[in-house]
């Protein structure tokens, strides 16, 4: 089974432990202004999860694509209230290790001419 497809059924049957297994013990995430830790991390998503906006952000947004996936890497992408986000997942020893993502004004993207 693949990071993602293990990482979606640890979200859709959330278990704290089971999401933390999938995560090497130095995950960090990374944000623009911020180092995250796999603890706090699991406690955002836990959060997430418990608040009932999991179950409604990803019935929005059905249209999340695996865009590229392999031993090294996890490449997700998807369009989020007029954005669209790239969420990229380094593996170390088959488990996420580092993850950032980027967040792209889909208005700026028609102003790139391909």
């Amino acid at each position: 089974m693949s990071f993602s497809q293990k990482s979606r059924a640890v979200m859709d049957n959330w278990d704290k432990e089971e999401f933390k297994k999938i995560h090497h013990p130095d995950y960090m995430f990374i944000r623009e202004t911020e180092l995250v830790t796999l603890d706090e991390w699991t406690d955002r998503m836990e959060k997430w999860v418990f608040s009932g906006n999991f179950s409604k952000d990803t019935k929005e947004r059905r249209k999340t694509s695996l865009v590229h996936e392999n031993e090294h890497v996890t490449e997700l992408r998807w369009e989020e209230e007029g954005d669209l986000i790239t969420h990229v997942v380094l593996k170390k020893k088959g488990l996420a290790w580092r993850s950032i993502v980027n967040r792209v004004p889909l208005e700026d993207l028609e102003e790139v001419i391909i």
